[in-house]
């Protein structure tokens, strides 16, 4: 509802506006009708159209992010592409690749977004600033599409859905302090999933540890990493977040264990393999990022972190707060407001009731005391009335035997 309308008539005649819903009415159908076939056919229709999922990769060099890659989407997406000299590696690239992955006549089109150079730089603003740039210019894409007739009705979404961030496994060190400021920086930008690289480098109780440390430097830096603080859909996501940050490896070679081909990586000691949950946690990722929440983490991105950029731009032109109420973080605000309110209310009468009951207290506590002084009181009386009754029952016993001797 729009501040001024709200002023004016002070909620006498409420404007569910449009971007709400009137009330409904509950009807009970005499007969099928084949509203349960309305899921079905959207299923039919989406295929038609192919899925955008955008990711981003971010760490330094040598943590195995292609491999990662190739082993996280089961297919060769990229190369490893070594520099030619240790000036090409100096400065930080954001570079964007598309790819078509076509599963039982399912598209997706995938973007990855490496970001080859980062950590070389001793200035930390030329490592983090690229990135940042890269996604506000996604959304600031997005939102000027959002403005144009022509380009509003097919837009297509370039913005950053998750971020993978590639935390080097120091043991018992936990985050770097480059880590947590660049996370610092991203975690109210974007989706960040962070996951601890080469997994297969620590021993079972030196990763458990580590994931302790790790887990806490985000509590106390106030790091919020997805599926964590933003995640709609809890249901799916409690189990996985057992295993966050996720231990991870990956392997571009097949090795035949019992007759299976599997992603592994072989030493002397033995073999780890990748999609094995004892080894690493490689499937509760993929089972977070593609089978489970890859549509929350795009929606999560327009409803969040778009919606957070727009407000922001939007407000920077001057505009009030009242222009603003039919963003779609309008109801969540009054809903918002209302739980305050409420809980405002609750407060309040919790402690007018322990006030009221403490006042009692003291009250009856102040009635008790006088009543024991007049207990006391009365008693000193009824003691001082007893000893003037035997000062006369003596006095008038002597009176009499004073009466008596003088008639003798």
């Amino acid at each position: 509802m729009p501040l001024e309308y709200a002023l004016q008539f002070r909620g006498r005649f409420p404007d569910p506006g449009p971007w709400r819903l009137p009330r409904s009415t509950n009807a009970r159908l005499t007969a099928p009708l084949g509203i349960s076939e309305l899921p079905t056919q959207r299923v039919r229709r989406s295929k038609r159209r192919p899925y955008i999922f955008n990711v981003m990769v971010v760490g330094e060099s040598g943590l195995g992010k292609t491999t990662f890659l190739n082993t996280l989407f089961n297919a060769p997406l990229t190369d490893v592409i070594k520099p030619e000299s240790l000036t090409q590696s100096k400065t930080l690239e954001v570079a964007p690749t598309t790819y078509e992955l076509v599963e039982d006549g399912v598209a997706l089109h995938l973007t990855v977004i490496d970001t080859p150079g980062f950590g070389d730089q001793l200035n930390r603003e030329k490592n983090f600033e690229p990135i940042i740039q890269y996604i506000d210019e996604q959304y600031e894409t997005y939102l000027q599409a959002e403005r144009s007739q022509e380009v509003r009705r097919n837009i297509r979404d370039t913005r950053v859905h998750a971020l993978i961030y590639f935390v080097p496994p120091t043991g018992g060190h936990g985050l770097r302090e480059m880590d947590i400021d660049f996370l610092q920086r991203l975690c109210t930008k974007v989706n960040v999933v962070p996951v601890i690289a080469k997994a297969d480098t620590l021993t079972p109780d030196e990763m458990a540890i580590f994931k302790k440390v790790v887990l806490n430097d985000f509590e106390t830096h106030d790091i919020r990493i997805y599926p964590t603080s933003h995640a709609e859909d809890r249901e799916t996501t409690t189990d996985i977040e057992r295993f966050m940050p996720f231990a991870v490896m990956g392997s571009d070679k097949f090795v035949d264990i019992g007759g299976k081909k599997v992603r592994a990586r072989v030493y002397r000691w033995g073999v780890v393999e990748v999609e094995n949950e004892k080894h690493n946690d490689f499937v509760h990722l993929r089972e977070l990022l593609i089978r489970s929440n890859m549509q929350d983490l795009i929606e999560t991105t327009h409803a969040v972190h778009y919606a957070q950029y727009r407000s922001s731009r939007i407000r920077t032109k001057g505009r009030p707060e009242s222009f603003l109420a039919c963003d779609e973080f309008y109801e969540s605000r009054v809903e918002n407001a209302k739980r305050n309110l409420a809980e405002e209310m609750q407060r309040k009468e919790d402690e007018m009731r322990q006030m009221f009951v403490q006042k009692v207290r003291e009250k009856e506590a102040e009635l008790r005391e006088r009543d024991e002084q007049l207990s006391l009181r009365r008693q000193q009386m009824a003691d001082e009335l007893e000893g003037l009754n035997r000062n006369i029952k003596r006095l008038e016993l002597e009176i009499e035997e004073a009466v008596r001797g003088g008639r003798k």
